[in-house]
């Protein structure tokens, strides 16, 4: 376990916090890796779903979706994943709404790095100690053709309807198991998450469309390819092949 890097996600408004979080999180723990940051909580519940991540650094204030509630979404899919709470709200009622959702530890601004540390040494050993028992606790150490055949019905089910409004809390129920146990069971038959199929198809499909359609506007694609928000898809969109939407078009005419 010691040599097993660690993931980790930092969901944090502020571009300059953001990025001081993931670069220090990783010199404390070398063995820490950054998975990913989030700018709002809709985007850092995509992440978490998407990478499974070890520990999740988040504000408490954020826009979309705040911290708090972007604990509980969390714990509904990942239960087993550290969260640590670091903002500028010092009121204990933030604090004790904290320990009630099951966070680990909640570090109050302007960050110290020893305490920061500390802490990180903190979850460090409760992951050690979980280390090895997840498998066997949601009978994935025992992988016959009734999972195989729920991981292929999955994956079949996600580009047949790739277009419809999606959470994993809904992919899960309509396949009668529990978000945790068809996330972990997914991802050790396919080698990835639901989340990370679903944007794959999604953006192929809207690299297409860009391509191939030039009459359509931007939140026209994203919204054939099942996204409301256009600026989320844009984000996302660069995010997954370096380009913003207009700029791949363009590249795709000349």
């Amino acid at each position: 376990m010691a040599d097993r890097k660690l993931t980790f996600v930092v969901a944090e408004d502020e571009e300059r916090m953001r990025d001081y979080l993931a670069r220090k999180t990783v010199e404390l723990d070398p063995n820490l890796e950054c998975a990913g940051t989030a700018a709002d909580g809709e985007e850092a519940v995509e992440l978490v779903e998407r990478h499974l991540p070890d520990l999740l650094i988040t504000d408490i204030k954020m826009p979309v979706l705040g911290g708090l509630e972007l604990v509980k979404r969390i714990r509904t899919t990942n239960p087993d994943v550290r969260i640590l709470i670091i903002s500028g709200y010092s009121e204990f009622e933030y604090a004790r709404r904290a320990i009630e959702l099951g966070v680990d530890d909640y570090i109050v601004k302007p960050v110290d790095v020893l305490a920061l540390q500390e802490t990180l040494r903190r979850i460090r050993i409760r992951l050690e100690a979980l280390a090895g028992s997840i498998e066997a606790e949601f009978g994935l150490d025992r992988i016959g053709s009734r999972e195989k055949d729920l991981a292929d019905a999955v994956e079949l089910y996600l580009k047949e309807n790739y277009r419809l409004p999606y959470s994993l809390g809904q992919l899960a129920a309509r396949f009668g198991c529990k978000a945790a146990y068809l996330l972990r069971l997914y991802r050790r038959i396919k080698g990835s998450t639901p989340t990370q199929d679903l944007i794959r198809l999604r953006i192929e499909k809207a690299k297409r469309l860009l391509s191939g359609h030039s009459q359509m506007e931007v939140k026209q694609v994203a919204a054939a390819v099942g996204y409301e928000d256009a600026l989320y898809f844009s984000r996302l969109f660069k995010k997954e092949t370096g380009k913003n939407p207009t700029a791949f078009r363009d590249s795709m005419g000349r």
